[in-house]
């Protein structure tokens, strides 16, 4: 595979303290083990989830609705018209501009995961403007702006808990397995989306096996349609496009520290884009490692986090080139004080050819982002959070007329290595 073995040796450098102080200082071990049967879920689908339950007693009803509505106004200063390459069109606006970020309704069936078999179902939908990237995603002919109207089914999908072999089923569609940050922005640590998930899987239509052998280890095993494809012709008219997704989590005794690696491949098909990059290949797969760890002397008030993805695939004749690329994050959060934090997040992405849309580079290269998010508490449900980034490398940016087509804009139209970026937003659960 074509990673070059100087970046995976600075990636290790910079993962390779998380892993020993967020495994190893958290005494990784299967004593004290806590009653867990109503986590078993993949982890992107658990943050969200505990977070509504929490504020509707969500598993003491029979049916559940429950959501957010997410507002953000962001301001580029980039030069002239500029827009990002590894950002959403509405979060790359020049200057400033007020989106309806989503409004997010979920209807859902709880389980009930005790000693008997258990049925359920889960139904998500969003509206606003970032519905209009993720329902393009895998659509050959992806949208020029964004709507406030669109609509896109993020989940539809049957739930069956077998307690017998201590397995959960799901059936339907459903959110990718694997990768750190989720579609829904309340649940990110930052208000704008991190480079390393322009990478991951968006979403799936298959089944997944969710077995919990462990208190403190969940498997999941999925096969299903290519990352982001609504249907069979979604991506340039092709079919039969299958993927194989896998996922473990282990946790320690005390509850501090994650490690939680996971796997997607596509070895049928051409691999269909998510809600921001195309990558088009015959073959592809995907591979993400996620640790976190708060040390227990700073009583949940300090999480570290990284996140580290590659992935390779063997192009397609007359579209694109053989692809690989690896990135890695770096996430710290602090509460200062209830109900006060702060969020950093750090991040590098290596590519070996041009796979970011609007971007001037025409090869390989390096992309960078540092980010500071504010968050307050206003209430228990509703939350605003205030935001500075800063994303730097060759080709970041490309300016050019509003009149001419993105591919004009790339081709003619001059660029700049880097963009601030200032956000402010304002999310409601219920």
């Amino acid at each position: 595979m074509p990673f070059h073995i100087e970046y995976l040796k600075r990636f290790f450098f910079l993962v390779q303290p998380c892993l020993l102080l967020g495994v190893f200082s958290g005494n990784l071990g299967f004593s004290q083990i806590p009653e867990r049967e109503s986590d078993v879920a993949p982890e992107r689908e658990m943050r969200e989830e505990q977070a509504a339950e929490a504020a509707q007693g969500a598993k003491d009803k029979a049916l559940v609705l429950t959501g957010y509505v997410d507002a953000t106004y962001l301001y580029n200063f980039g030069p002239g018209t500029a827009t990002s390459a590894i950002d959403f069109p509405t979060d790359t606006v020049p200057r400033g501009d007020f989106n309806l970020s989503a409004v997010w309704l979920r209807l859902d069936k709880p389980l009930n995961r005790g000693h008997e078999l258990e049925a359920g179902f889960q139904a998500g939908f969003m509206l606003g403007e970032d519905a209009t990237f993720y329902a393009a995603a895998g659509s050959p002919n992806p949208p020029s702006g964004p709507d406030s109207n669109a609509l896109y089914v993020g989940e539809a999908l049957t739930k069956l808990w077998v307690p017998e072999a201590n397995m959960e089923m799901w059936v339907g569609k459903f959110q990718s397995v694997i990768g750190y940050e989720t579609i829904w922005r309340p649940d990110n640590p930052c208000i704008t989306f991190g480079i390393a998930d322009a990478f991951m899987p968006q979403d799936n239509t298959g089944f997944l096996a969710i077995f919990a052998p462990d208190p403190l280890c969940d498997v999941g095993v999925g096969l299903g349609n290519s990352s982001g494809e609504s249907n069979d012709l979604g991506s340039f008219g092709s079919g039969d496009e299958v993927a194989i997704f896998t996922y473990l989590v282990l946790r320690n005794a005390k509850g501090n520290a994650r490690l939680q690696p996971g796997f997607y491949a596509n070895p049928w098909g051409i691999h269909g884009s998510n809600a921001r990059v195309a990558l088009d290949q015959n073959s592809f797969y995907a591979w993400n490692l996620i640790g976190d760890w708060s040390p227990l002397l700073a009583e949940d008030r300090w999480t570290l986090t990284f996140n580290v993805t590659g992935g390779s695939g063997t192009g397609q004749a007359g579209v694109e080139a053989p692809t690989s690329y690896v990135t890695t994050a770096l996430y710290s959060t602090w509460t200062l004080m209830d109900p006060v934090t702060l969020t950093g997040r750090a991040e590098y992405v290596h590519t070996s050819n041009y796979v970011l849309p609007s971007s001037t580079r025409r090869s390989g290269g390096d992309f960078y982002d540092y980010t500071m998010t504010l968050a307050v508490k206003i209430t228990k449900e509703l939350v605003w959070r205030g935001e500075g980034r800063f994303a730097w490398g060759a080709g970041t940016t490309a300016s050019g007329n509003s009149t001419e087509t993105s591919l004009q804009q790339d081709l003619y139209a001059p660029a700049s290595s880097s963009l601030w970026t200032v956000a402010t937003e304002l999310y409601y659960r219920f």
